[in-house]
């Protein structure tokens, strides 16, 4: 007999602290923010935010418009004043600090070039600023225009370039002055996706390669798990969760960073006995099954409401010699080829499900209207915590 649920996946994970990440050795040039609040008049921006910036680290800020991101990193780049909280690097204060006092990398979404000086005097700008001799920042410009791919574009205008090449140029800049950081103000919304692609692993490349840290700032998902070593999604001016892109998408805490962080089934269930790292559930048909403790869930006991995440590519078809921790039936709501994948939206429990698939998996004809068994075994879903 076949089972769902005897599957390498289902292995009990190894969890991390989802609140702070992997452990990390302090460092000198980390940049640690504490207790950070914002508000505009009666609107309360950032909220007590705190986390580090490890040296070396690329970390995400991921949230939607008006998470509080964009005035996190304006704080760290001395452009906004926090209310309260503080911005440190070692034991040296920024908050009082003008932002060319700060020694950080700012690249934006639109360049910000100079489109009257050449390539060349672009990178050189930060350097002039600086005070540095004419000879030296025009050997550091060559030198961080070669190492991001341009060291012959340097007597162009930024009018003569690509958007891809631009943001290069921006990169270079930033980079020449030798930041404790780099900061990053969605600097790939303005390309296209394509362009967007080839530059997120050049400028992950050029992370490695330098050494930097970096602080990036977008709403982009897909950007975020390509390039972070760690993500922190933030909602209402606060962090939900702070760590690696694979925990955090697959053991989210909480249901807006399942939510948003990718697409989710998401089910209010009963919560019943725990043995604590499992949990025993009823959906809302009535079935009961077994899910995994993802974090934010405190002792169970007496019934208490919870919420259950299942990503779609966790949930399989059940035939009816098969088993699986969890199984609920439905109706074939719709099956569509999107090439790399094949998206089956199941009715069940009065809502809609999703089940997905490979694009070359041999699943068999699906017709729409066809009653369905659906299953997902107990490690593949994850108690986010009570229902509000």
């Amino acid at each position: 007999m076949s089972t769902v649920d005897a599957h390498p996946r289902d292995a009990a994970p190894v969890m991390i602290d989802a609140r702070s990440g992997p452990a990390k050795r302090e460092s000198a040039r980390d940049i640690m923010v504490s207790g950070l609040s914002k508000a505009y008049g009666k609107v309360d921006v950032l909220r007590d935010l705190s986390f580090t910036l490890h040296d070396g680290e690329f970390l995400t800020l991921l949230g939607p418009s008006g998470s509080g991101k964009t005035t996190t990193l304006g704080i760290i780049a001395g452009f906004v004043h926090p209310d309260h909280g503080d911005v440190r690097v070692g034991d040296r204060s920024l908050v009082d600090l003008s932002p060319r006092h700060r020694n950080l990398g700012i690249v934006f979404q639109n360049y910000a070039l100079f489109p009257h000086l050449t390539v060349g005097a672009n990178v050189e700008f930060g350097l002039r600023m600086r005070n540095v001799a004419r000879p030296e920042r025009q050997r550091r410009a060559r030198r961080m225009l070669e190492r991001v791919g341009l060291g012959d574009f340097a007597e162009r205008i930024p009018a003569q370039l690509s958007g891809g090449q631009q943001q290069r140029v921006a990169l270079a800049r930033a980079l020449v002055i030798d930041p404790a950081a780099l900061l990053l103000d969605e600097p790939l919304g303005a390309l296209d996706r394509r362009m967007r692609q080839q530059v997120e692993i050049e400028l992950k490349d050029i992370q490695r390669d330098t050494g930097v840290s970096v602080l990036h700032v977008t709403h982009d998902q897909e950007e975020a798990m390509v390039m972070s070593d760690r993500i922190a999604v933030m909602n209402a001016g606060r962090i939900e969760q702070i760590d690696t892109p694979t925990t955090i998408y697959n053991y989210p805490r909480s249901r807006f960073v399942a939510a948003f962080l990718g697409e989710a089934n998401l089910f209010d269930v009963e919560v019943h006995e725990s043995d604590g790292t499992h949990v025993t559930v009823t959906y809302g048909d009535g079935s009961t099954g077994a899910v995994h403790i993802s974090g934010g869930f405190g002792p169970t006991g007496a019934r208490r409401h919870g919420i259950v995440c299942v990503r779609p590519e966790r949930v399989r078809f059940v035939g009816d010699a098969e088993l699986a921790a969890n199984t609920v039936e439905g109706t074939l709501v719709a099956c569509q080829h999107l090439g790399s994948t094949v998206r089956n939206v199941v009715r069940a429990m009065d809502r809609e499900v999703i089940v997905t698939y490979p694009g070359h998996a041999a699943m068999g004809t699906q017709v729409p209207g066809t009653r369905v068994r659906i299953g997902w075994g107990s490690a593949d879903a994850q108690l986010l915590g009570e229902a509000t």
